[in-house]
């Protein structure tokens, strides 16, 4: 009989850099204020870089934490994942720049560009490998360098409050089955990725982008793509809030569905951190108790692909995240892409 294999959560780590910005500190940069920043995102403070680190050198401090706490030797990982918003060139992404950071002689690397969604479909992709048994140690890196790219004057305050610069690091181990062992599922307590839903809807393409650079752009970029500032981040928030809201909700009550649980049997929902008032909205519709929620965007702001790795690192950490626990993730994200993970920890 072929082996068959599962895939499980090994660990997660993650990494911030020091500089905190707080909301404060923004009032001197553009109109706004503590009050109005916090009312509308729950966001208090975030973090910037304020060092010569790269998107890629944040993950790989992230990796770094990461094989320090699962202690992994460095050449057991077969399979690097990466996502980002953020990469340090246009291309190639940051997934082979990492690889060569991490000094991982040609082992795998691709990035998974959904933005914020970007870690549903990452753990879709690494389960998927894992079943294999063909990868055996897939690292997932979820990292984001926003603050130099926003526009940190009065025009660019509705985006620019929202960001912060981090990342986080997941392990996702294949794992052989045993005898008569069973798949985890979401009525037994076998740890493990359970299930993942995902999807997109391109009408949304250019309600949450950058628009420039890009090949859509006459001479890829040009002086009036400067001088509108079209480079950068766009967004429109009160469209984005609703489909923020209905989509996160859909996903996340067709996964549970589809696996005969209710909302009820979750022990942890770990959203994106993009508002706090969505992950409000969405925990109350589903009728989830703030103790069985975990934020953290009051802290670091929305730092898209790190996100929930970021929640679930620290999470662990406070103990509010143990072994034996329903997680299900879900996120939505530029694209518009969205999608939900229902992981036994």
């Amino acid at each position: 009989m072929t082996q068959q294999f599962k895939s499980v959560i090994g660990g997660v780590a993650h990494h911030l850099p020091d500089n905190v910005v707080t909301n404060s500190d923004l009032e001197k940069m553009m109109e706004t204020s503590d009050a109005w920043i916090q009312e509308r995102t729950g966001i208090r403070e975030r973090r910037w870089v304020d060092t010569e680190d790269k998107t890629s050198d944040l993950g790989v401090k992230a990796v770094e934490k990461l094989l320090q706490k699962v202690e992994l030797n460095r050449n057991e990982i077969d399979l690097l994942i990466a996502g980002t918003l953020s990469p340090d060139l246009y291309f190639p992404g940051i997934g082979s720049i990492m690889q060569k950071k991490l000094n991982l002689p040609n082992v795998g690397a691709m990035d998974i560009r959904t933005q914020c969604s970007a870690f549903p479909y990452s753990l879709a992709t690494a389960d998927g490998l894992a079943r294999t048994g063909v990868y055996r140690n897939i690292v997932i890196v979820g990292a984001e360098l926003h603050s130099p790219v926003l526009d940190k004057t009065t025009r660019g305050r509705d985006v620019a409050v929202l960001f912060g610069d981090g990342a986080a690091a997941t392990l996702v181990k294949a794992v052989p089955l045993g005898d008569n062992e069973s798949r985890p599922t979401a009525q037994n307590t076998v740890s493990g990725v359970i299930d993942t839903l995902l999807g997109s809807d391109g009408n949304g393409a250019g309600i949450l982008t950058i628009k420039s650079p890009g090949l859509a752009t006459p001479g890829f970029v040009n002086h009036d793509v400067v001088e509108k500032g079209e480079y950068f981040p766009y967004m429109e928030g009160r469209t984005v809030f609703k489909h923020a809201v209905t989509r996160m909700l859909e996903c996340s009550s067709s996964l549970l569905k589809r696996n005969n649980i209710t909302a009820q049997d979750i022990d942890l929902l770990v959203p994106h951190q993009a508002n706090l008032r969505i992950n409000d909205a969405v925990a109350d519709r589903m009728k989830i108790p703030a103790d069985k929620v975990f934020n953290n965007i009051q802290k670091y702001g929305n730092t898209t692909a790190a996100t929930i790795p970021l929640c679930l690192s620290e999470a662990e950490s406070e103990g509010k995240l143990k072994k034996g626990d329903l997680v299900l993730t879900v996120a939505f994200g530029a694209g518009f892409t969205w999608g939900a993970n229902l992981i036994r920890w």
